[in-house]
């Protein structure tokens, strides 16, 4: 019996890890079918790759939030929450926009970088990251 629902379809963004970077972005270029070996990927720097896939040795790479979400303000109203998806909306509001607090449903989340900030290896370069929790204020009847 075939599903019906691939979220594995040409053009789905994902992410995938890398040695380097951590996660890197990359968009499939061609329908996965599950069980298959290999998908067929393509790197935002336009490079093909063929991303081997499989129960023990590697599964599935994590979907991509929609570009409306990046740098959304509350984590929780991301699509998916995963930790490539994390990382990549706090290294936007951090790094890219400036903005230091990130909420997280009832938390706000701060990273506090060393003095060697690059975005290559921003995962590296934080040292700690500070929760700060959101008392709930319940109305009585």
């Amino acid at each position: 019996m075939t599903s019906l629902y691939c979220p594995y379809a040409k053009y789905t963004r994902v992410w995938i890890p890398d040695p380097e970077d951590v996660w890197k972005a990359a968009e499939i270029t061609k329908d996965y079918q599950e069980g298959g070996p290999v998908l067929h990927l393509m790197l935002e720097d336009e490079t093909p790759l063929e991303y081997p896939v499989g129960p023990k040795t590697n599964p599935l790479p994590f979907l991509r939030n929609p570009d409306i979400l990046v740098g959304e303000n509350d984590l929780t109203a991301l699509s998916y929450l995963h930790e490539p998806a994390v990382l990549h909306n706090l290294k936007v509001r951090f790094l890219e926009s400036n903005h230091i607090y990130t909420y997280c449903g009832q938390s706000v989340v701060r990273p506090l970088l060393s003095e060697h900030v690059s975005i290559n290896n921003y995962v590296i370069s934080v040292q700690k990251v500070i929760v700060y929790f959101v008392p709930l204020i319940m109305k009585t009847p």
